[in-house]
């Protein structure tokens, strides 16, 4: 609500490598990490404030889980809620659409069936099952099973 970058943030860690080897060079591993932060009505500046921020996160998992990371990284690229605006087309940056805690995950997501409006129904990061590319496809899914029960 405060719309302001956690000191404590909170991460999410993938290694794809480990289910597909395919995707980097032999000897290498692919790797990403998700910060989730405010949209863009809060007041960080984030031409500024990236840089920043992805320093932060690689020093938190330099010292706390992957020693050395920085020295071992081929390629990298990060992104913040202007790229969310501006090349993704998402309302106010907001990569998550609604806030992702609990009382607006998964199910407490708006549904995908309009109660309001009949033949109205709803797909997308901001309705159940909830946001990134397997909850955008699943939502996709429910709505298509909804329209064909109609």
């Amino acid at each position: 609500h405060k719309k302001i970058v956690a000191d404590d943030f909170s991460l999410y860690l993938h290694m794809p490598t480990l289910t597909d080897p395919s995707i980097a060079p032999d000897g290498h591993e692919g790797f990403y990490v998700l910060s989730p932060v405010p949209h863009l009505d809060g007041d960080t500046d984030w031409n500024e404030f990236a840089p920043v921020y992805r320093d932060r996160i690689m020093n938190f998992l330099e010292e706390n889980y992957l020693p050395g990371l920085s020295d071992h990284l081929v390629t990298e690229h990060y992104i913040d809620p202007l790229h969310f605006q501006n090349d993704l087309n998402s309302y106010k940056g907001s990569a998550f659409s609604v806030q992702p805690v609990l009382t607006q995950s998964a199910w407490f997501r708006p549904h995908n069936k309009s109660e309001d409006v009949d033949g109205l129904y709803f797909v997308g990061a901001g309705t159940h099952p909830g946001a990134g590319l397997p909850g955008v496809l699943s939502s996709s899914i429910i709505a298509q099973d909804l329209i064909g029960k109609a």
